[in-house]
């Protein structure tokens, strides 16, 4: 799903890029075990996350995704992401082949995706056994009507439903920094 204006002019600001650099996503991206040698990054947006994750893993070959091509071209022009491989794709048919990743990450995406269960599991496909899913997305408890001005999820689900799901794809929870409202969690992959 592509994001409404209003989501669109927050995710690429600069406010935005500050908070996730400095508060949201240091925790959860040292939670991943050190090294993968290919990462999978589901809903780029503008390039920030991407140019997190290629600082935390210098060595890694990235590859970064979003549906919406507009956000993708974004990465694009803004260079933000260096050395990263920026593609267009669905999350619910990956065009990756199964194990193809040490790890995938997944931040403020799947509430977006309408079939987020599917993707889950593409995830998990993509997924080498033993590789892990950083997640960081909102649930249900988080959209009050403020937020409901801004982003309009294709899909609500609570974080009971979201583990159980992961667990049906064959991912296993080994590190949780999240609430109620937020998911922050790495999952493993049996």
């Amino acid at each position: 799903m592509e994001m409404n204006r209003r989501l669109k002019f927050l995710v690429n600001s600069s406010l935005w890029a500050a908070l996730l650099d400095r508060f949201f996503l240091p925790p959860l991206l040292a939670a991943l075990p050190p090294g993968p040698r290919r990462l999978l990054e589901i809903g780029c947006g503008c390039g920030d996350t991407t140019a997190a994750l290629l600082r935390r893993f210098p060595e890694t070959a990235v590859t970064a995704t979003d549906y919406d091509a507009g956000q993708i071209a974004l990465a694009l022009v803004s260079r933000k992401a260096g050395r990263a491989l920026f593609r267009r794709a669905d999350a619910t048919a990956l065009p990756f082949a199964a194990g193809s990743f040490d790890a995938v990450c997944e931040f403020n995406t799947l509430h977006h995706v309408a079939d987020w269960r599917r993707a889950l599991s593409e995830i998990s496909r993509v997924l080498r056994p033993g590789g892990s899913l950083a997640v960081m997305d909102e649930t249900a408890a988080f959209f009050n009507p403020l937020f409901l001005w801004f982003d309009r999820p294709e899909s609500l689900f609570t974080r009971e439903e979201f583990v159980l799901a992961a667990a049906g794809c064959g991912l296993v929870p080994a590190r949780d920094l999240g609430s109620r409202r937020v998911i922050r969690t790495v999952f493993n992959k049996k």
